[in-house]
């Protein structure tokens, strides 16, 4: 995920791994779900889990990890649906 200052498209690729990984935690969709409701809700070019089998679970927590650390507050805790997976 090379960005450029400010992590715009990083930050943005994660948080939106991060919100889909709760969403399948809370039960509202399922993976495949949330892949195609991005892709064909809202014309992006690949769903969340789609982009997290791209960048991989533990680019995303350590991003998240360090965005959360320098922000504090509940905007890039990470998913514990995602911290499973980055310890598993």
């Amino acid at each position: 995920m090379a960005d450029a200052p400010g992590l715009v498209v990083a930050r943005s690729i994660a948080m939106l791994i991060n919100e889909g990984a709760d969403a399948v935690q809370q039960g509202v969709c399922s993976t495949e779900g949330a892949d195609a409701a991005m892709k064909l809700g809202v014309n992006y070019p690949a769903g969340p889990f789609e982009w997290l089998q791209r960048v991989g679970v533990g680019a995303v927590v350590t991003l998240l990890d360090a965005l959360d650390a320098h922000y504090r507050g509940e905007r890039y805790r990470v998913s514990p649906w995602l911290r499973i997976r980055a310890v598993g």
